[in-house]
């Protein structure tokens, strides 16, 4: 297999100059020390208060010193690993990993092509096509369960996403309960707590949805997963003109505050704890209020998210590969390809979007399929020229001469394998088109029906399925 990490493309594009970036952190650690952010829950405001916060009830401000602090102890750096123990997904600078969007709230049946809600199937149906796909890096249960028991749907999605894919994984919890049965679950797996924090195989998304407000919940899950010294993604998303200001850079600077504010509470919890911080973009349509995220807007206050956080020296995710539309036309192929190339030449270490349309709302099996090779595509673009005596090749211009041909030379047979080969995206002619009446929707539709017929590629010990059963069933009871 392939790797699905893109490592240190030679092709970039920067939005801010590192002075412009720095401007911009300023800006933030100014919002945290002089506005400052509501904390709504009581043990991280001890901890904030104790390290000189002014506490005034739920309004924290938060001294530079202290961000700055926090941001020097959290790790530079991060390496995932799938099931087995492997590395599997490098986050440093310029390093890009795909994955799936998550929490999607309804889905596009492959077989029948009706929307519906998600269920349990679907989740591993998930997890086996992005086991398949080299380029996508980690994975999700994509889309919310509808079947599960309720106020368990999380942990459900969990149980079926490890059983059906060896990668690493994205995932939520309703609470902190839940969170507590979800790391049994990778316990389980890893064979011990120890294990899974030498090398972790899960990170948790927690998101903070309204503007400089943490709230009790999320504040907590951060805490935990740095007790637990595992890696967490604090996710603000923030909209232009609605949860933040109408400007891209005001914007950015409340997201980034945001994200900051819980990384100073992750590492006040356990100095050095895995943090990965994020801003959401979230463009906003005036005229409907809808989300509005296949706009350039967006795309440019992504990559311009990217360059503030890699200034910062700090793993960082982020949100590439989403359309507005509902339907697997030329539009959003455009929407996705655009922003997945975006992503690659801005250098996210992480980006999940993938399988998302409607602004998230709804998915598809078929996206992972498509992007996977949309991606292959893009890192010929990203990984530039090498230039050697090897790639230069002048022994065997000077061999073969003027007027010769290259097709039967050895350096020719040893580089074939150099390029880009299409494999459902071949291009049709009008009369093979005609003939086969085969056109890419369909072609999506039978490699996505080939790989879950399958079954999982890589399935785990009937030893661990059975613990992870026995951690859902106690779940369920609760019910």
């Amino acid at each position: 297999m392939k790797p699905n990490t893109i490592k240190k493309q030679s092709v970039q594009y920067r939005v801010w100059s590192d002075a412009q970036c720095a401007e911009v952190v300023h800006s933030a650690l100014r919002i945290l020390s002089r506005t400052g952010c509501k904390v709504q829950n009581q043990r991280a405001k001890d901890l904030l208060k104790e390290a000189g916060c002014l506490v005034e009830g739920e309004r924290v401000r938060i001294p530079r010193g202290l961000t700055e602090w926090a941001i020097n102890r959290a790790p530079s750096a991060l390496t995932l690993y799938d099931r087995e123990g492997k590395p599997a997904m490098e986050l440093s600078p310029c390093t890009v990993n795909f994955g799936p969007a998550i929490t999607c709230t309804q889905m596009v049946d492959y077989e029948t092509g009706q929307r519906r809600r998600g269920t349990k199937r679907d989740a591993e149906n998930v997890a086996r096509v992005i086991d398949a796909m080299p380029n996508i890096a980690w994975a999700s249960a994509l889309v919310s369960i509808s079947d599960a028991c309720e106020g368990k749907d999380d942990i459900a999605e969990i149980h079926a996403v490890l059983k059906n894919t060896s990668k690493p994984m994205m995932y939520w919890a309703h609470n902190i309960k839940n969170l507590a049965c979800e790391f049994e679950m990778f316990e389980a797996v890893a064979g011990s707590l120890e294990k899974f924090q030498a090398k972790p195989f899960a990170v948790n998304l927690v998101c903070p949805m309204d503007p400089l407000v943490h709230t009790d919940n999320g504040m907590e899950q951060v805490m935990f997963m740095a007790e637990k010294n595992a890696p967490v993604v604090y996710i603000a998303g923030v909209g232009f003109g609605l949860s933040g200001p109408i400007t891209l850079a005001g914007s950015i600077a409340v997201g980034l505050a945001d994200t900051l504010a819980g990384l100073v509470v992750s590492q006040l919890t356990r100095p050095g704890a895995p943090f990965i911080v994020s801003k959401f973009n979230d463009n906003i349509d005036m005229k409907t209020m809808t989300m509005a995220h296949s706009r350039p807007e967006l795309i440019i206050a992504q990559c311009a998210t990217s360059d503030v956080f890699r200034h910062m020296g700090l793993p960082f995710c982020s949100n590439f590969g989403n359309t507005d539309s509902g339907v697997l036309d030329e539009i959003s192929t455009f929407d996705k390809a655009i922003q997945l190339y975006a992503c690659m030449l801005s250098g996210a270490n992480m980006s999940f979007a993938i399988g998302a349309y409607e602004a998230g709302n709804l998915t598809r099996l078929e996206d992972f399929v498509l992007c996977n090779e949309m991606i292959e595509y893009f890192k010929v673009l990203v990984n530039g020229i090498e230039i050697s005596d090897e790639t230069l090749a002048e022994d065997v211009i000077d061999e073969v001469g003027p007027g010769g041909d290259f097709i039967s030379e050895e350096h020719t047979i040893d580089h074939l394998h150099d390029f880009y080969k299409p494999d459902i995206m071949k291009p049709l002619t009008f009369d093979q088109w005609e003939t086969s009446k085969n056109g890419l929707r369909d072609r999506l539709r039978g490699r996505v029906a080939e790989i879950v017929s399958e079954g999982a590629r890589n399935p785990l010990t009937s030893e661990k399925c059975e613990k992870l059963d026995e951690i859902m069933k106690k779940a369920e009871k609760e019910c």
